[in-house]
C-alpha cells in the first residue's frame, strides 16, 4: 500500500514541495506550500464550445487488474483522447495551493477472478452499444452505452468489473439519465508505472462531477480539488459557495513544513452548509503561471513533457479558478455543476496576523483533526508522558472509525457511517464467485472496541466513552485502537443521530439494532496528566472535529495483514461530465 494515494511523482518533487512560503525563483517547478497530499484532483479546460477534462488516476496493485470507470454525458472527441503529465498535475496543484505565513505555521473495485466473468471484453452484448475501442497511451479505451441497465451491468461483470447488488442503482440511475461510460485498461505490455492522468473533450460549457457513483466507495472525508481554466472564473452552481474566515485559521511553525487547520476548516464549513459545497481557494489570471511555466529549465524529458503539457493546457485560457472540498460518502448524493461566474479574484495568500498566545503554547491538536461524520475529537496519552499525545475520534452510534491519510500524509481517524458499505463479508458480486471474506479477522481493537468491516477495510466500533487512534506503519499496514481520552466524552455525544440518507440515495447495508453500552468511564472523569486541574470538556469545545455530520478517485482494497478479497482491481468511480451546460509506529 503506499504512503499516499498519489507517490507516483510526489516522491520526486516532495523536496519542491517543502518550502513554508512560495519561491521567488519565477519557475513553475520551485518551493511551494506543501498540498493535500491525498486529495483527489481534476482539472477542467473550458473553450467556447468543449470542456476537456483532466483527471488523475490512483491504483494500486498488479497491471494485469487495472481498470477505470466514469460515467459521462456525451460520447468524447476520439481524437481528444490522451495523456496528461503526472509532474503537471502535481505542479499545478502545489503553484495554486493556498500559501500561509504568519501567527507563529467509483473507485469501486473490479475482480480479475477467474470464473467472474467468462465473456469475450470485445463482444458486449448486442444491446450494448461501443462508441469508441482505441489504444491511447498506455490505456486500452472502450465507451459503451445502453438503455438497458442490467445489459450494461452485465457487460461490465463479463469483463471482470466487480459490481454488487447495492452498486446496482447508481449504474441504473446514470444509465437512466443517458449516460455512457468510459471504461480504460492497462494493454497487456504496460505497468502500472505507466498509469498517467487520462484526458478527454466534450461537447459542452459546464463542467460537473456527477459524485454519486463515487459515493460507492469513498474514502471517508475525501478531499477533491477541481480547477478550471477558461476565459473567467468559474463558481459552483448548484452547491454553496463556502468561505473561510481568516481568523480562524491556526498556524503551527513547531513544525516544518508548518502545519495549518486550512483543510479541518474546510471540512467544517461544508458540513455546516449542509454536507456540500466547494471553498474557491484561488479565483485569478493564468497568465504568469503560463509564463513561469514556459520559463522553466526543461532538464530532462519528463521535465519537458510536463512544461508542454502545463502550457498547452494554459495557453489561450487566461483564467483558473480553484476550488477544493472534503465530503464523505453520505454526502455524495447530488452531482456539483460548475458555471461562469462575475465574482472578483480570489487570493491564495493567507497573512495571518501575529498573535503572542498563539506562540506561548502549542495549539489544541484537535484543531487539526477532522473526525469526520459523527466524530468528536479527543486528546489522549499512553502511560503518563506528554510526548505519547495522540488525537482520537469518538463516533456516535451508527458511524465506526476508520484509518485513513490525513491531508498532509499522516494517519487519522474519520467516523464514517456505516450504511455505506458497498462490499461486506459473505457479499458474491456474480453468481458463481466466492464470496468475499471477513476483513476483521485477527484485526485487534483493543479492549474497548470491536471490529467492522467497510468495503473490505477493517474499521473499529469503540465503546461509549472511548476513542479511536489510527497508525499507519510504514510498510503500509493501518491499525485502529480504542483507548481512553483524557478528557471525557459527554454522553451528549452519544444522543446524536446521523442524518437520514436523501430519498432515492442507496446506502450498502443497514446500522446494526444493538449499539455498544455506555462505559464507566462517562460517569468518572479522566485527569489530564499534564494538568492539576484538569477541566472536563463539553461537547464542541474542541477546536477541530466537532463536526456535526461526518475525483474523483477512491479505492476499495484489503488492509494488509488481513483477508484479501482475491485480486480486487482499481476500478475508478470518479464521475466526471461536461453538460451543456492519509501514529507513529505500529504498536
Amino acid at each position: 500500500m503506499q504512503r499516499v494515494l498519489f507517490a507516483l511523482v510526489f516522491a520526486a518533487t516532495a523536496g519542491w514541495l517543502q518550502a513554508p512560503r512560495a519561491s521567488a525563483c519565477g519557475s513553475f517547478f520551485c518551493g511551494q506550500t506543501p498540498v493535500d497530499q491525498s486529495a483527489e484532483r481534476i482539472v477542467f479546460a473550458v473553450d467556447e464550445d468543449s470542456v476537456t477534462m483532466i483527471a488523475q488516476i490512483a491504483y494500486m496493485g498488479s497491471s494485469e487488474d487495472f481498470a477505470w470507470v466514469l460515467p459521462l454525458s456525451e460520447v468524447p472527441d476520439v481524437e481528444s483522447l490522451g495523456t496528461f503529465s503526472q509532474a503537471a498535475m502535481t505542479q499545478l496543484d502545489a503553484n495554486t495551493a493556498p500559501q500561509f505565513w504568519g501567527g507563529c505555521q467509483v473507485l469501486y473495485e473490479a475482480s480479475a477472478d477467474a470464473g467472474s466473468g467468462g465473456g469475450d471484453p470485445s463482444a458486449p452484448p448486442s444491446d450494448v452499444e461501443v462508441h469508441i475501442r482505441a489504444e491511447v497511451g498506455p490505456y486500452d479505451v472502450a465507451v459503451v452505452e445502453s438503455d438497458d441497465p442490467q445489459a450494461l451491468l452485465q457487460w461490465l461483470r463479463d469483463n471482470r468489473y466487480r459490481i454488487g447488488e447495492p452498486m446496482e442503482p447508481y449504474i441504473a440511475a446514470y444509465t437512466a439519465e443517458g449516460m455512457k461510460f468510459l471504461a480504460l485498461r492497462l494493454q497487456d505490455d504496460q505497468e502500472t508505472s505507466d498509469i498517467q492522468p487520462f484526458m478527454f473533450t466534450v461537447p459542452g460549457t459546464s463542467p460537473s462531477v456527477p459524485l454519486r457513483m463515487t459515493a460507492i466507495a469513498a474514502e471517508p472525508e475525501m478531499g477533491i480539488l477541481v480547477m478550471i481554466v477558461g476565459q473567467e472564473r468559474f463558481a459552483p452552481a448548484n452547491w454553496p459557495d463556502v468561505t473561510i474566515d481568516d481568523a480562524d485559521i491556526v498556524l503551527d511553525d513547531r513544525t516544518f513544513p508548518m502545519r495549518t487547520n486550512w483543510t479541518s476548516l474546510v471540512a467544517k464549513g461544508v458540513d455546516e452548509a449542509g454536507g456540500q459545497g466547494f471553498v474557491t481557494e484561488l479565483a485569478q489570471t493564468s497568465v504568469d503561471l503560463l509564463e513561469r511555466a514556459r520559463n522553466s529549465p526543461a532538464g530532462d524529458p519528463e521535465t519537458q513533457a510536463a512544461i508542454d503539457d502545463l502550457v498547452n493546457l494554459l495557453e489561450g485560457r487566461p483564467y483558473i479558478t480553484r476550488m477544493y472540498t472534503r465530503l464523505s460518502a453520505e454526502e455524495m448524493h447530488s452531482d456539483p455543476v460548475f458555471r461562469r461566474d462575475s465574482g472578483g479574484d480570489v487570493s491564495n495568500f493567507h497573512d495571518i496576523p501575529y498573535d503572542p498566545t498563539m506562540c506561548e503554547q502549542p495549539p489544541d491538536p484537535c484543531e487539526f483533526t477532522t473526525c469526520g461524520v459523527g466524530g468528536l475529537c479527543r486528546v489522549s496519552v499512553e502511560g503518563d508522558s506528554a510526548e505519547t499525545e495522540e488525537v482520537g475520534c469518538a463516533c456516535v452510534p451508527g458511524a465506526t472509525a476508520r484509518t485513513t491519510f490525513a491531508p498532509d500524509g499522516s494517519a487519522t481517524v474519520i467516523c464514517q457511517d456505516m450504511r455505506m458499505s458497498f462490499l461486506n463479508p459473505g457479499d458474491q458480486t456474480a453468481e458463481g464467485t466466492d464470496a468475499l471474506p471477513d476483513t476483521c479477522a485477527g484485526y485487534d481493537c483493543g479492549d474497548q472496541g470491536h471490529c467492522v468491516t467497510m468495503n473490505l477495510t477493517p474499521t473499529c466500533v469503540c465503546n461509549q466513552g472511548y476513542v479511536a487512534v489510527g497508525d499507519i506503519d510504514d510498510a503500509g499496514l493501518r491499525s485502529t485502537r480504542c483507548v481512553a481520552p483524557l478528557q471525557e466524552v459527554p454522553a451528549a455525544h452519544y444522543q446524536r443521530l446521523l442524518p437520514s440518507l436523501p430519498a432515492g440515495f442507496s446506502g450498502g447495508r443497514g446500522v446494526p439494532d444493538a449499539m455498544p453500552e455506555p462505559s464507566d468511564l462517562l460517569d468518572v472523569p479522566i485527569a489530564d496528566p499534564r494538568q492539576d486541574d484538569p477541566t472536563v470538556a463539553t461537547e464542541g469545545e474542541s477546536g477541530g472535529g466537532d463536526s456535526s455530520v461526518g475525483l474523483c478517485s477512491v479505492s476499495i482494497r484489503p488492509a494488509r495483514g488481513s483477508a484479501g478479497s482475491g485480486g480486487l482491481i482499481a476500478l475508478a468511480a470518479l464521475a466526471v461530465v461536461a453538460r451543456m451546460r492519509r501514529r507513529r509506529g505500529q504498536r
